[in-house]
């Protein structure tokens, strides 16, 4: 498919804040999200902000931050109006696909812009590649508490990447990361959230993964859940003809890592191992502190040996 970067961001642009999913918790994450927005010299306008004390309700809990039709109307006035260059998501939580079949994408076609964020809003990415080509940002997104701070380095490759179109952002070191499979690929980044990602077969706008470079992560989701989608995944033929797989964070309750839970990596390594294409596992992506971000739709580089693994971008995701 033909991929199409935005420009990249200056001081002084003004840049969309917006609330997809869920409403946001941390009022003071969300303030510190917005300074740091202008401490790269950027204008950030917060659309239909939300929070959880006025969200909808949903079961179990959850809140979107507010109807369809209100964050609907945020978001495609960020993507309509060229004064917004990028698109910053407030959180994840729920809600972001229920919003996909009634956007009108010609203006991110037109002009395109990043939108950034990842979990829920993984369904966003993936419909902005399907109906405009348009690269965006898998990676921490504005009210990031304290407990998943990426930290400077984070914030640094966040920022690099929404800036820099003369070379390609290095990603950190990826320390803890190990090749569940040898080899080495290379293919254009595409994936997110397991559990989104799985919602969005048999849509128009699941992810363009052949060729691909796939990764995926997840958080909260028992092994056998994981199997399931895995499973799901494999029978659709999602996984066919992937170039490689990335596996970032699997939460599981009292574990840091995938790869710290035995039934965990023992799902991930039966449901993939046969794929016969590189897999590397525990990379530093998804619902963790220390994470990176991923362009969405920008050519990447996976080594995965035994004793090291490297991930390296090949392209700028801006110009």
């Amino acid at each position: 498919m033909h991929w199409q970067r935005a420009k990249a961001l200056q001081a002084g642009d003004e840049v969309a804040v917006v609330l997809p999913s869920s409403a946001v918790r941390d009022a003071a994450a969300f303030e510190r999200g917005l300074d740091r927005l202008r401490g790269w010299g950027l204008h950030p306008t917060v659309l239909c902000e939300g929070r959880a004390n006025d969200g909808l309700d949903w079961p179990e809990g959850g809140a979107v931050a507010a109807d369809d039709a209100a964050r609907k109307n945020a978001l495609q006035q960020a993507l309509r109006e060229p004064r917004f260059r990028a698109v910053f998501c407030g959180r994840g939580g729920y809600g972001a696909a229920r919003l996909l079949g009634d956007l009108d994408w010609a203006p991110l076609r037109d002009d395109p812009k990043p939108i950034v964020g990842y979990s829920d809003i993984s369904a966003l990415l993936s419909g902005a590649a399907r109906e405009a080509g348009v690269v965006g940002l898998h990676g921490p997104m504005v009210a990031t508490t304290a407990a998943l701070d990426p930290g400077d380095d984070g914030w640094e490759l966040q920022r690099r990447l929404l800036t820099e179109a003369d070379r390609p952002a290095v990603l950190p070191a990826a320390g803890g990361a190990r090749a569940l499979c040898s080899g080495v690929a290379e293919g254009t980044l595409v994936g997110g959230n397991l559990a989104v990602l799985q919602g969005l077969l048999g849509t128009p706008w699941a992810p363009p993964t052949d060729g691909a470079l796939l990764f995926l992560e997840d958080i909260g989701e028992a092994p056998y859940r994981v199997d399931r989608m895995l499973t799901q995944l494999r029978q659709c033929g999602v996984l066919e003809r992937v170039a490689g797989v990335l596996l970032g964070d699997f939460h599981v309750e009292g574990t840091a890592l995938a790869s710290e839970h035995p039934g965990m990596r023992r799902v991930l390594e039966e449901r993939l191992g046969d794929l016969d294409v590189p897999i590397a596992c525990g990379l530093p992506f998804g619902h963790r502190p220390d994470a990176w971000t991923l362009p969405f739709g920008a050519r990447a580089r996976l080594a995965a040996e035994p004793g090291a693994v490297e991930v390296c971008l090949l392209e700028p995701c801006v110009r």
